[in-house]
């Protein structure tokens, strides 16, 4: 079972964070609904392996942010704030695990703080694709949006991602708003070839998807020289096939021990 934990950084940042398990550090970061509750199931299957690490975003569910720590970010300005975290969780370094915006940060993290990362594992991730401009939405407009997109075009499995339950999509009414003020269209960045070879990457894509939701990702990393692997499952496989996708954290993640 996870331990909760709240942990203040120098940012302002009050993290919601769950740990389990024992070993080497394992982090996993959300995507963009903010809420590590979509990982339950997969920190569990990696807790006889790893130190599990995961936590909601800055400013989503039950981590709050001051405005200082939400205005102008970007992947790098975020993958700070998760440094931030791992110095007061004394984590030295870690192998990483993000799909969609997590995979940003993750990456971000590699290219900037080396040292810090042992691995990253990344599932389509955005990358310079632009969403529609949310924030010229109402409040209710941007939820309503999200609400069809993340239970449609997120997943293969619309029972999966209901399943997640009432209290889960409760918070993430609320983080839809955040997301599409806050993080749309802003955390977005490309990586050189240089920024991706600093640390072994791991990279997929969902067999399930639209092919050109994210084939910017494979010519991306074949320009870099990471192969790009299928996983059977579109955006969110840590809600649609969680034993899978930790069997792949595992194996991808011991991999490069």
């Amino acid at each position: 079972m996870a331990t909760v934990l709240t942990v203040n950084t120098k940012s302002g940042i009050q993290w919601y964070c769950e740990s389990q398990g024992q070993g080497p550090s394992l982090i996993l970061v959300p995507s963009g609904e903010g809420d590590c509750s979509s990982f339950d199931k997969v920190a569990a299957q990696l807790a006889d392996s790893f130190k599990v690490t995961t936590f909601d975003m800055p400013g989503m569910s039950r981590s709050t942010a001051p405005e200082t720590a939400m205005n102008d970010l970007s992947a790098n300005i975020i993958a700070g704030q998760v440094i931030e975290l791992m110095d007061q969780l004394s984590i030295e370094i870690a192998t990483f695990y993000g799909c969609s915006s997590g995979g940003l940060i993750v990456l971000a993290l590699a290219a900037n703080y080396p040292a810090r990362v042992r691995s990253v594992i990344v599932h389509e991730v955005p990358l310079t694709k632009k969403l529609p401009p949310l924030e010229e939405l109402s409040d209710e407009q941007i939820v309503e949006f999200c609400h069809h997109v993340f239970s449609t075009e997120m997943v293969e499995d619309k029972g999966a991602w209901a399943a997640l339950g009432s209290e889960y999509h409760s918070r993430l009414d609320r983080n839809y708003i955040t997301w599409a003020r806050k993080y749309v269209n802003r955390v977005e960045r490309d990586f050189s070839k240089g920024e991706l070879t600093v640390r072994p990457v791991d990279w997929t894509v969902g067999a399930l998807a639209p092919m050109g939701s994210f084939f910017e990702n494979v010519v991306t990393a074949c320009h870099a020289g990471i192969p790009v692997s299928l996983l059977p499952c579109r955006h969110f496989p840590q809600v649609t096939m969680p034993e899978a996708l930790a069997k792949h954290i595992r194996e991808k993640a011991l991999s490069r021990m």
